[in-house]
């Protein structure tokens, strides 16, 4: 009988990264957070080296990380936002390095910190 390949949990997924200083200081400091009502959409190179993730939840999209990587940040956002009702408002907070993406994208600022910003767009 050949044995039953094993899911791979969220939590052994992203472990890794949330509990990496490194990782918390690329994220200014802050820690990531999940609830049972966080969707998860992660990026998964080979069997389970994860690329980068994000999250959404309550109509905001969140806990996005990706080493920097601008392209995989928008494959990430685009997937995400198929998941999103036509016509619902979806907000995300990020810190300005991306900016020009998300404006790209239609986002707009809807609220300006120093170091972070709240973007918004209707799907």
């Amino acid at each position: 009988m050949d044995a039953i390949p094993r899911t791979i949990t969220l939590y052994e997924l992203i472990a890794p990264f949330v509990m990496n200083p490194e990782v918390i200081r690329l994220n200014g400091g802050y820690p990531f957070k999940n609830t049972e009502d966080h969707l998860w959409y992660i990026s998964v190179k080979g069997k389970n080296m994860v690329t980068g993730f994000i999250s959404i939840v309550n109509d905001r999209l969140c806990n996005d990380f990706t080493w920097q990587d601008k392209d995989l940040l928008r494959i990430l956002i685009e997937r995400a936002l198929m998941d999103v009702e036509k016509g619902t408002p979806v907000t995300f907070v990020a810190d300005n390095s991306d900016r020009p993406i998300l404006e790209e994208m239609g986002f707009s600022v809807d609220k300006e910190w120093t170091k972070y910003f709240k973007m918004a767009k209707i799907i």
